[in-house]
């Protein structure tokens, strides 16, 4: 019950996401080299989604950070297609429309010619970073790097605030958004992705300022919170070539998201459209170069004695059904418990147990005669037989 609530809720919220989602489908391969190409990525971007069966298993969470999972069949995939839930095993959270436009960004560049490599900044699992080394070598475009930044733990601990709620807090509690780099190394590996990629493991506030001299094609934020979004802008931002790309996944649906980059735009006088992707994610295309001496600063290197948290590896995921019973196991153990603990008073007082089912008889007489009192027991001395 609990499961098909939040599919309800999250349903309510995004209706016309849900509406607009494209059929989880793959054009079929041809002999024709371009449409062959199309086809490879096409089932390359269902994959990532764990879109390829007939189900897909979704991982939700609660507000203590623990996670369950269960499957989604039939039109319910639609919230994976959409990007509006945690794959369990698919490689990317993203869905199929921001994958689609990452893979028509990089096919413009490539075709305008456009100079510089890819970055991801927040990968988790990597599926969009695969995406973008494989339409580059699909294109011949071996020469570009993708970068891949992301902590591979999970975001930074933070301290909750002590009222309200806290975006980077919340995320922090959970340990599903920590994946390993070997994790992460090994499925580029596995699909034939390894060349070409550089992995930047470390915080934001560690990893990007030193690529601040770095030329960029296409840039790609998915930190989520303010500070996060704020850093790679300032880091990345200034070099990103004319006729690249800033992508934002989640400028739509995070409002913390949403304020850095337009205080960032709003700071720096970017005045370039932005454009929706879909319900979550937009982006906007450079069209001219700053001014001399208007970019803004790099961001200042982290200080190298900072504490660094233990790396969290992600736990097994339960599914609902299984939460389900253990919750109504635990309720079970404490009726046994208050049992135990009445049986026990019970043994202690042999006269009790007696005692509390006349009570309840007594109880229950009155019941059955209202307004009758039963007749007291008669005395010796008080008329009739003795």
């Amino acid at each position: 019950m609990a499961a098909a609530r939040l599919l309800e809720i999250i349903e309510a919220k995004f209706g016309d996401g849900l509406k607009a989602v494209r059929a989880a489908t793959a054009r079929g391969p041809d002999s024709e080299p371009e449409r062959l190409r199309l086809a490879y990525l096409d089932l390359l971007k269902l994959a990532l989604c764990d879109l390829v069966g007939t189900r897909t298993t979704s991982v939700a969470r609660t507000l203590d950070g623990r996670v369950m999972s269960r499957e989604l069949e039939g039109e319910q995939r639609r919230f994976r297609s959409a990007g509006m839930d945690w794959p369990l095993h698919g490689l990317t959270m993203v869905g199929l429309a921001r994958l689609d436009d990452l893979q028509a960004c990089l096919e413009s560049i490539v075709r305008d010619g456009v100079p510089g490599d890819v970055i991801e900044a927040g990968s988790w699992r990597g599926g969009a970073s695969m995406l973008a080394r494989a339409t580059l070598d699909t294109l011949g475009a071996r020469e570009r790097t993708v970068f891949v930044c992301d902590s591979f733990q999970g975001f930074p601990a933070v301290e909750a605030p002590a009222d309200g709620y806290d975006l980077e807090a919340d995320l922090a509690a959970v340990d599903f958004l920590a994946v390993p780099l070997e994790e992460v190394r090994d499925s580029f590996a596995r699909l034939g992705l390894a060349e070409g990629v550089r992995f930047l493991p470390g915080f934001f506030a560690e990893t990007l300022p030193r690529l601040v001299d770095h030329r960029w094609a296409l840039v790609r934020l998915d930190g989520d919170t303010y500070e996060a979004t704020q850093l790679s802008l300032r880091a990345l931002y200034p070099n990103l070539a004319v006729g690249g790309y800033l992508v934002i996944d989640d400028y739509l649906q995070i409002d913390p998201c949403r304020q850095a980059v337009d205080d960032f735009r709003r700071e720096h006088g970017i005045t370039e459209p932005i454009e929706p992707i879909d319900w979550s994610g937009a982006r906007w295309r450079r069209q001219t170069a700053p001014a001399p001496g208007t970019s803004p600063p790099p961001p200042p290197p982290a200080p190298t004695a900072a504490p660094r948290p233990v790396r969290r590896e992600p736990g097994r995921v339960m599914a609902f059904e299984e939460v389900e019973l253990r919750h109504e196991l635990e309720q079970v153990r404490a009726r046994l418990t208050a049992a135990e603990a009445e049986l026990e008073r019970l043994v202690g007082h042999p006269l009790r147990g007696p005692r509390a089912w006349l009570r309840r008889q007594l109880r229950g007489a009155r019941g059955r005669w209202p307004g009758h009192r039963l007749a007291a027991p008669m005395r010796r001395g008080q008329g009739g037989e003795r």
